[in-house]
């Protein structure tokens, strides 16, 4: 199979699972219940372009942190995998909208006019999981076509964002909050499945490097 299809079948879906807007979508119906279609719109909006935007920001950023740091890769592959597999779980147990928001913190942005960026875009959507995610992948690119690849990645995810934000209230109206919380479980899996095999490629570059020094 062609590399760049390999590659591009294995960003896309990891990342949106990521972001997870579905799981999103409830607090983000929470938050805007008293809303007009068009306030809906307008919202929905501006959350995906926040969320595209500081992902964006995180992934070209990403190599200068590793460099004022001394982050080596496999290091952050493993500290990455360790915190998307803690949210993968929480996901998996239905803590996923909890782990990011407090009621505190939601009380305080439901009295104020804008939630779009802090904190539907930051860190609801685009928290710690995604940023340590894109900033993996960029690093882990091998040429301009796969960086391309994960810039459509993160731009599909966050036009997803709009989409489902944007029909939040119906689908949940039709669906049930039931099978929101259903698809965010198995996102979870998902979210974990991915946690543990970027743990063991950065063990395994560990691994070698050690046995490279060895001998």
């Amino acid at each position: 199979m062609n590399p760049l299809l390999v590659y591009l079948i294995e960003v896309v879906p990891a990342l949106f699972v990521i972001i997870n807007p579905i799981g999103a979508a409830l607090i983000f119906v929470s938050m805007t219940g008293d809303d007009s279609d068009i306030e809906l719109k307008q919202k929905s909006r501006r959350v995906s372009v926040a969320v595209f935007l500081s992902l964006i920001i995180f992934m070209f950023l990403g190599h200068f942190i590793f460099k004022m740091f001394g982050i080596t890769l496999p290091a952050f592959r493993i500290a990455g995998g360790i915190l998307l597999f803690g949210m993968g779980m929480s996901m998996i147990r239905g803590q996923h909208p909890k782990s990011k928001i407090t009621e505190k913190e939601r009380f305080e942005v439901q009295s104020k006019e804008d939630i779009t960026i802090i904190p539907m875009a930051i860190p609801v959507l685009s928290g710690p999981g995604a940023m340590a995610t894109v900033m993996m992948y960029k690093e882990n690119a091998h040429n301009i076509t796969e960086i391309m690849i994960l810039i459509g990645a993160i731009f599909f995810s966050s036009l997803m964002t709009y989409y489902i934000f944007k029909s939040s209230h119906k689908l949940v109206q039709r669906f049930g909050k039931t099978a929101f919380r259903i698809i965010t479980r198995i996102m979870g899996m998902l979210v974990t499945t991915i946690a543990v095999q970027f743990v063991l490629s950065g063990a395994t570059n560990v691994v070698l490097d050690l046995w490279g020094q060895l001998n």
